[in-house]
């Protein structure tokens, strides 16, 4: 049975306008940039989804689905399957949404397209029919250039949190028990409301897909997500001092603050969260004295997930909802998240660190 299968029907241009910042309209040539981008992207997914390789030919410049760009994205799906095979559930992927902050005609006719896809997906467990919704928001840096008088692309450099070599990873084997989420502090549902009112680009997020302009975004200047969960644990309660700060004149915090490294070792130092496991997939979702569950069955409403890869913490998340079995959910920016699953997209490599936070 094929987990992933696509519903693409339902494919939107642009984001809801009404709450989005003001953006310059684009001219006619720059729409047709952007409604050949959308249909690239359509039928690469399909392709991919389908393993047509003869239909991925036709999308990729160098009409290869051994190239670059199209190996990235056939490990990014790969990882993705192997983890619903392990988690025994069925994904599904149920539309895109597609938005081009610029685009830039170079000297030599390629066109330089920075683009935002919104991807949502829904997932069950399998036996079961009820599905859980989740959504991802993925910044993409494409390069177009024309065959003939098509476009095709030539170049996709897209955020995703597992490097490059180490997919397709399949997480640790281990189907999800059930269990009922443990109860949440105040400020713990106060750090999650905010997280899901400005996750930014996922499905399901809200302020129109934007981010809360009161904050600078560091997208593009080592990515937001460690900004973006400071914001959050403020929302929540959280206190800034003289290590873990953010100056609006400034449009910049310190290193706690903006750095996932420095945000863990802040929280270690100050006593602000404590540890509750660490590990890889298979330590921390383990049964062990005192969580039976397993470790991750203990985050509440507002704590963390740091991400570590080879010895750094990389990637921070926030909990922010429970599926039906009790599994955490998370919001996430950079490669904006809302409500997914909180190991999915993370290769077998990657190492977990589970904070329960002290909104005081």
């Amino acid at each position: 049975m094929t987990l992933l299968s696509p519903l693409l029907g339902v494919l939107l241009l642009g984001a809801r306008m009404s709450l989005a910042p003001h953006l310059t309209p684009l001219t006619a040539e720059e729409q047709a940039v952007k409604t050949a981008l959308l249909s690239l992207v359509r039928r690469e997914q399909q392709a991919m989804l389908r393993h047509d390789e003869r239909a991925l030919r036709l999308v990729f410049l160098d009409g290869s689905p051994d190239g670059p760009a199209a190996r990235r994205m056939l490990e990014r799906r790969d990882l993705f399957l192997a983890w619903a095979r392990e988690r025994g559930v069925a994904l599904r992927l149920r539309s895109l949404a597609l938005r081009t902050p610029a685009i830039a005609f170079l000297p030599d006719g390629r066109a330089q397209v920075t683009a935002v896809v919104s991807e949502a997906y829904s997932y069950r467990y399998l036996g079961e029919r009820h599905e859980e919704r989740f959504g991802l928001g993925v910044r993409h840096y494409y390069v177009l250039a024309r065959r003939g008088d098509a476009w095709r692309i030539a170049a996709d450099d897209f955020t995703g949190p597992a490097p490059e070599g180490d997919g397709p990873a399949r997480p640790a084997p281990g189907l999800w028990p059930r269990s009922r989420p443990p109860a949440s502090t105040a400020g713990g549902r106060r750090a999650a409301a905010y997280a899901d009112r400005f996750c930014g680009a996922a499905p399901g997020c809200g302020n129109g897909g934007f981010y809360n302009p009161r904050y600078r975004n560091f997208n593009g200047d080592g990515g937001d997500c460690t900004n973006f969960i400071s914001q959050s644990l403020a929302a929540g309660g959280l206190r800034e001092n003289a290590t873990w700060a953010y100056s609006a004149r400034a449009g910049d915090g310190t290193r706690a603050w903006s750095n996932a490294d420095g945000l863990s070792d802040h929280l270690a130092a100050s006593g602000r969260a404590s540890p509750i496991a660490h590990g890889r997939y298979s330590a921390v979702a383990a049964s062990a004295s005192g969580a039976p569950k397993g470790a991750d069955r203990l985050l509440r409403l507002g704590d963390l997930v740091s991400y570590m890869q080879y010895g750094e913490v990389v990637h921070t998340a926030v909990v922010t909802a429970f599926d039906a079995h009790g599994v955490p959910l998370v919001d996430a920016h950079t490669n904006d998240r809302y409500h997914t699953p909180w190991d999915l997209g993370w290769g077998s490599r990657a190492v977990y660190r589970l904070w329960r936070v002290d909104y005081g």
